[in-house]
């Protein structure tokens, strides 16, 4: 069925303090007023370009959009279910107006864990935002993290990846001042401290984010080791991805890299570890006195032949 809608792109505003021409304003106004289930696309439709709509005639979508979000609304599931699939956060002024059923919905067990995922993402990226270029958006570390908590620790994964990406598309010597600015910051003020939420599925994005850091590995290692977990056995995709890793990790610390490796390996691996032994052999180069610790002898008896 089509709903008939305007090309949002091609939305233009009114002649003088008009958001939009009164023809269309009729009937945008049509299509969110609509009965049954042409009324329910129609809306779904709008919410899903509630960014871009409040950008072109915020007036109207204030007025008209907006309270559809409330989760006092009989659509709000629909609504956020909509907006999520959105490339574009939207405005300091629209989160603002949706902060309340935006930070709700994170302990509604009527949202789908999906759904919490990709808008713990978004809470990342407000951070990260206001952090780095000072965004605005009215929203505190304090509340991101709260909110992460409510999340649960799936939520963790996607946080996790879009941090990594921010230390990723630093240049090699902007990496350190990256860390220590931003992206440092921002993951000691929102990543949750609590004990049952840190989880092996989160242990490859965290990993990534060290991998990612270059000259900065030192530091970023003492703040994030702690809350890495050992892998999965089954995979142990991480100590293959550090043996790869970018040589100035294993320079900058082999102490810190061999306190990683042990993190992600943990004490009882139930089968021999693929990339261990290079990982390893890595670390003993930069720093031999470390294959007589403990540490790296234990390490060894888990490590898989080349």
């Amino acid at each position: 069925m089509s709903l008939g809608l305007p090309g949002f792109k091609k939305l233009r505003k009114g002649e003088g303090e008009k958001e939009m021409p009164e023809d269309m304003r009729a009937r945008f106004d049509k299509l969110t007023d609509a009965p049954g289930k042409f009324g329910t696309l129609a809306r779904v439709r709008f919410a899903a370009e509630a960014s871009l709509l409040f950008e072109r005639a915020p007036a109207w979508t204030a007025e008209k959009i907006v309270p559809l979000f409330d989760w006092n609304s009989p659509e709000a599931s629909l609504m956020w279910n909509a907006r999520r699939y959105s490339s574009y956060i939207g405005s300091p002024e629209l989160f603002r107006l949706m902060k309340a059923p935006f930070l709700a919905l994170f302990s509604r067990t009527d949202v789908p864990e999906e759904e919490r995922q990709t808008y713990a993402d978004w809470l990342a990226a407000i951070i990260l935002a206001n952090q780095a270029h000072q965004a605005g958006y009215p929203l505190t570390a304090a509340e991101a993290r709260f909110a992460l908590r409510q999340a649960g620790p799936r939520s963790l994964t996607d946080v996790g990846h879009r941090l990594a990406t921010a230390v990723e598309k630093a240049k090699p010597d902007e990496k350190i001042a990256t860390w220590r600015n931003i992206v440092g910051p921002v993951f000691q003020s929102i990543w949750p401290p609590d004990i049952e939420l840190q989880t092996p599925s989160s242990t490859f994005k965290l990993v990534q984010i060290l991998r990612a850091c270059g000259d900065a590995f030192p530091e970023a290692a003492d703040v994030i080791i702690p809350f890495i977990r050992p892998e999965d056995p089954r995979r142990h995709t991480s100590i293959h991805s550090l043996s790869e890793a970018d040589d100035i990790l294993y320079s900058a610390s082999p102490q810190k890299m061999l306190d990683l490796i042990s993190a992600v390996v943990g004490d009882t691996p139930t089968r021999s570890i693929y990339g261990l032994s290079k990982a390893l052999e890595r670390v003993r180069a930069h720093d031999p006195k470390l294959a007589d610790t403990r540490k790296f002898q234990k390490l060894v008896s888990f490590a898989s032949p080349h």
